[in-house]
């Protein structure tokens, strides 16, 4: 069975999962205060400007690694 290639073109679809456990994560640690706080921490961070391009591989990170690079920008 062929494993579908990861491409730029593609790659958007591996992030809403991602983004979504992240922003659980931040909250259940009490570093957002609310969801919206927690996406906008996401979404202007360095981490998804990373994670939104496939030639860094960040898409392949778990969640923990993607959080504790949140955790060192905030």
């Amino acid at each position: 069975m062929n494993q579908p290639k990861i491409t730029q073109d593609n790659v958007h679809l591996l992030l809403p999962n991602k983004v979504a456990q992240l922003a659980n994560r931040l909250l259940q640690n009490g570093d957002a205060k609310d969801i919206a706080n927690a996406l906008t921490m996401i979404y202007t961070s360095p981490v998804y400007a990373k994670l939104e391009q496939e030639k860094t591989k960040y898409w392949w990170l778990g969640i923990n690694a993607l959080y504790q690079e949140i955790k060192d920008i905030i």
